[in-house]
């Protein structure tokens, strides 16, 4: 995967100063990088401090189509001491107070960064093996993998038997500090009888878990994807809402999910990454991407996921381009308040409606109410993934 879980991994918080070339051909600087140095030179703290003089600009320039960013500063992280580590828990049942036991920890920073929670049928499909290795008497049925089977085959992977969710952590630091944090998190997650914690050195070379190692100092690996070999052709799109991180609202989100994989015939893939204020619910599906129903069924999951996780006030943070016009329209508070500003703004530094029109559900007045929508008349609903 190419993301890097580290203690900067909000990379748009660790952002400082930007240089955008706006669609009338403007070139702007934020921050202090709007202040010239001394002759003329790059400002000094451009890349040191975020807000500077008057309004804050550069959240206008994330995830929209105002402008083209063509510079923008990074804080980088020392280096420091890393360990990883993984938990599991025993029962399905679990779910909820796992959920609850991290927030507490995650909020008051005990954890070095955002730690996923993922069921263990992620260990078999993280492996790279195909579904027909593990469930070969139904390579040839229609529908999902039974619980008795991920259970059969998680029970001969190096984690054993009786495991349901399985989570992943780091903690940072010199080992005095990693010792007594990692001596915090054992003694929470106890509370859950039957759990187990593990080191990188409790587990073979070829578990999941050495690769989580080097994402969690800032190195990206593939392994990840290797989960794609689900399926023949194996592709991915996700559903990601925020949801409190609370095991109450995490349940519920994950019945809808459960609930829908099951009606389209998809295997499920959800991973919490729980914070302390929020959680991220990603829930992955992987289809053939040269079946036309198999598309077909993952598209019309995605829509279902979107629209009922918005109907509890779950909204995606972030979604393939088929999806934008639908996700921006579940943001729709006062009348939809936003999309109107979004547009005002739209209209103003990009009149002609030049950059990528429809980004984000942002389309400008050239093309608003044209049908360029995705499901509005004209343009059709679905399209090949």
């Amino acid at each position: 995967m190419f993301a890097r879980y580290t203690p900067y991994g909000d990379h748009f918080g660790m952002h400082c100063g930007m240089e955008i070339v706006l669609p009338d051909g403007t070139l702007l600087r934020t921050g202090m990088g709007a202040l010239p140095g001394e002759d003329e030179t790059d400002n000094l703290t451009w890349q040191s401090f975020q807000h500077a003089y008057g309004p804050a600009i550069d959240g206008i320039f994330s995830q929209s189509n105002y402008g083209i960013v063509t510079k923008m500063g990074f804080w980088l992280m020392p280096a420091t001491g890393a360990q990883t580590y993984l938990v599991t828990f025993p029962q399905e049942s679990d779910f909820e107070q796992i959920v609850d036991l991290i927030r507490p920890l995650a909020s008051s920073r005990v954890f070095g960064n955002v730690p996923q929670l993922r069921h263990v049928v992620q260990e078999l499909a993280v492996t790279g093996k195909p579904r027909s290795h593990f469930f070969p008497e139904g390579s040839n049925t229609f529908g999902r993998m039974p619980r008795s089977v991920i259970t059969r085959e998680a029970a001969k992977m190096p984690l054993g038997a009786n495991v349901s969710w399985v989570f992943y952590g780091c903690q940072y630091g010199d080992p005095t500090t990693i010792q007594a944090q990692l001596d915090v998190i054992k003694k929470s997650f106890a509370q859950i009888s039957g759990s187990k914690f593990y080191m990188p050195s409790d587990l073979p070379p070829d578990h999941y878990i050495h690769d989580r190692a080097k994402v969690n100092v800032g190195e990206p690996v593939l392994k990840e994807l290797d989960w794609l070999n689900w399926l023949p052709n194996g592709a991915h799109i996700a559903c990601s809402p925020i949801l409190p991180t609370t095991g109450k609202h995490a349940r519920i989100m994950m019945d809808i999910a459960e609930r829908l994989y099951t009606k389209w015939d998809f295997d499920s893939f959800s991973t919490l990454c729980v914070a302390g204020r929020e959680m991220h619910f990603i829930s992955e599906i992987v289809y053939d991407r040269t079946d036309e129903d198999s598309r077909r069924r993952a598209a019309c999951l995605m829509r279902e996921l979107i629209a009922e996780g918005a109907k509890k006030g779950y909204g995606e943070y972030r979604t393939h381009l088929l999806y934008m016009d639908q996700v921006a329209g579940t943001y729709n508070w006062g009348g939809g308040a936003l999309g109107r500003f979004n547009e005002t703004i739209k209209d103003a530094l990009d009149p002609n409606g030049i950059l990528s029109p429809g980004r984000n559900g942002i389309w400008g007045k050239r093309w608003r109410d044209k049908g360029w929508k995705s499901g509005e008349v004209g343009m059709p609903r679905e399209v090949k993934l």
